[in-house]
């Protein structure tokens, strides 16, 4: 359970807009909303927290009423919420007190994939207008998680559309407190001489915003402090990895011992992708918190089976159970899962959001994730890497290990033969390989959208204006293939354009890096997300077309991407190789506004215009 300071809940107005291509860093002027906070937390003994928050929010522009429409608390129900007061002071000066009638609890909507029983009290302030001041006050007692004896409470200061005029939190406890901040440099942070009280004092006006950043980026780094009653991962685990032992230690259920049984004496490997291929058949991912609030804690092994369903927690633990007891070496692992996982400050309930397991099948180690619709053996997904883990080992000590980022593979490889005719168009016959995340997107249209959805896609991206497009592929299933192999035959009718009796073809190669130039001359912030690395390759043959250009090859090497472009032609026609090596998954901001990223760009997409030529029929 992540124990942090409440946030405002944003209208779903915000929530639904849409991203473009330009970004800045939005000027403090354009601010919609301006607001003084204070937070005062008493930790107790039993590892709870009682929590009195005061916030006044001034409507700045139009966008903070819309804003500020309606604002929300979600708590489990071992939560206990009170409105101690709520108002609106017009310019004007009159005030109007929030009636009862405008402060409502209810049972919260149960989340994706769960059920459970929380509860979310909302405030509708009254006669809102540019201008108006907000004021409430809510006191906020915060139940201890199941088995939890450690405190780990996070401050988070990141981008969001308020502008902080006044900040205030402080935090009290019977033990003594350690704290760790990153980029807090407009906060002073204090702590009494026993260590027991903590407070956070923002220095100045501070607002920080992002406008229009593009798709897949992310703020990676933001002012972040994190208080605990300790630094010791065993502190903060070891009490769940003694009951996940526990429940380790019984025996299987029957269906879990079937298919052990079933799969004895075969190799590792093969018996790891039945165990998995078993819980996706006979279980659904479904977050039960009906009954009460589990934490980090999973129901039994015979409670998962009689149930037929589980979320991570639960799947990972019976996949551990059945991995045991056919000699595999298998640990319960603890991690944040998600595009981006931030360095932990110190240990704790709200650094992690995920379970797996951690495998060892012929000495190599397996991240196994059995919450996910489909297996890709030896492979990590793009969500788990790059993060630490806490391991619940066997002997109850909960251990830091850290998951690496997936090597660079040939995930797309495409030999494509495109015969040219004078009308512009071309007949297309190719032959193409996927692997890793592009036969995970692939298989996941299948599943969600349907095999034909899949194929249209496919067709609508084989060419500018494709016609007669045919398909011939496998069915995919749960168990991915290390290659699986797509046939594809079709007329492309606008292959080339006509110029004054020669053909233009263009490839375009030039895509990406053209985004990057538009990056740099857009002031975008955000770091770029870009997937797993991967090799690419396309070897293209253009039957029947003449080249003007002499052959030519061309290459860009940086840490970040390789780029080879081969161009050659005989009688038959023209053939070019191009290969494009990713070797990150994510690039930071300071790296795409460099000199060197810049040189690298420049590069690439020169050489990538080189296969955009003016040809002869």
């Amino acid at each position: 359970m992540r124990k942090s300071a409440p946030r405002l809940s944003l209208a779903a107005a915000l929530a639904c807009s849409g991203h473009v291509a330009l970004a800045a860093l939005q000027p403090v002027s354009e601010a919609p909303l301006a607001l003084q906070t204070s937070i005062r937390c008493q930790h107790n003994t039993d590892n709870s927290l009682d929590c009195t928050t005061r916030n006044q929010f001034t409507i700045l522009k139009p966008a903070g009423k819309d804003l500020l429409s309606r604002i929300d608390f979600t708590y489990p129900d071992t939560d206990r919420l009170e409105v101690l007061s709520g108002a609106v002071r017009q310019q004007d000066g009159r005030v109007i007190q929030l009636a009862k009638s405008q402060v409502e609890t209810r049972a919260a909507p149960n989340p994706y994939a769960g059920v459970s029983r929380d509860k979310q009290t909302w405030l509708a302030f009254p006669e809102l207008a540019v201008g108006s001041t907000v004021s409430y006050e809510v006191k906020h007692h915060i139940a201890a998680a199941p088995l939890s004896r450690e405190l780990l409470y996070r401050l988070d200061f990141d981008p969001e559309p308020v502008r902080y005029d006044s900040y205030h939190f402080e935090l009290s406890s019977p033990r003594p407190l350690i704290w760790r901040g990153e980029k807090m440099d407009g906060f002073q942070v204090s702590e009494s001489a026993d260590k027991r009280s903590i407070s956070v004092d923002q220095k100045g006006v501070r607002y920080l915003n992002l406008t229009n950043e593009a798709d897949d980026s992310a703020l990676r780094a933001w002012p972040r402090l994190s208080v605990a009653t300790s630094e010791q991962p065993q502190q903060h685990f070891g009490s769940y990895a003694a009951r996940y032992n526990e429940i380790l230690a019984a025996p299987l259920p029957p269906g879990a011992a079937a298919a052990v049984a079933a799969e004895k004496g075969k190799p590792a490997a093969q018996q790891v992708a039945a165990f998995m291929q078993h819980i996706n058949s006979h279980y659904r991912y479904l977050n039960d918190q009906r009954l009460a609030e589990r934490g980090l804690v999973p129901f039994t092994l015979a409670e998962i089976e009689q149930h037929g369903y589980g979320d991570c927690k639960d799947l990972a633990t019976l996949l551990t159970a059945m991995l045991r007891a056919a000699g595999i070496d298998a640990e319960p692992a603890l991690v944040f899962r998600g595009r981006f996982a931030p360095p932990p400050l110190l240990p704790g309930l709200g650094t992690v959001n995920h379970m797996i397991v951690r495998a060892v099948v012929n000495g190599k180690v397996e991240w196994l994730d059995a919450t996910n619709p489909f297996f890709a053996p030896d492979r990590i997904m793009p969500d788990l890497q790059e993060r630490p883990t806490y391991l619940m080992g066997r002997d109850g000590q909960v251990r830091q290990d850290y998951i690496p980022i997936q090597p660079a593979t040939v995930s797309l490889s495409v030999k494509r033969h495109e015969v040219l005719r004078k009308d512009g168009s071309a007949l297309i016959a190719s032959q193409t390989e996927l692997s890793g995340w592009p036969l995970v997107e692939l298989t996941m249209r299948d599943r969600f959208q349907g095999a034909s959805s899949t194929e249209q896609s496919i067709c609508h991206g084989s060419g500018n204006q494709p016609q007669g497009c045919k398909v011939e592929r496998a069915a995919t299933g749960f168990l991915l293939p290390e290659r699986y192999p797509i046939r594809l035959q079709a007329v492309d009718m606008r292959a080339l354009e006509k110029i004054s009796g020669l053909y233009l073809y263009d490839p375009h190669l030039d895509r990406r890096w053209n985004e990057f130039d538009s990056y740099r001359s857009n002031g975008n912030q955000a770091d770029l997300y870009l997937g797993d690395p991967e090799i690419l390759e396309r070897n293209v043959t253009l039957q029947g077309a003449k080249a003007i250009q002499p052959a030519f090859s061309c290459q860009a090497r940086s840490p970040w991407f390789d780029l080879d472009l081969k161009q050659t032609s005989n009688a038959a026609g023209i053939h070019y190789q191009w290969r494009l090596v990713r070797k990150v998954r994510w690039l930071r901001h300071e790296d795409i506004v460099s000199p060197a990223f810049a040189k690298l760009n420049a590069e690439a997409r020169a050489c990538a215009i080189q296969a955009r030529q003016i040809l002869k029929l």
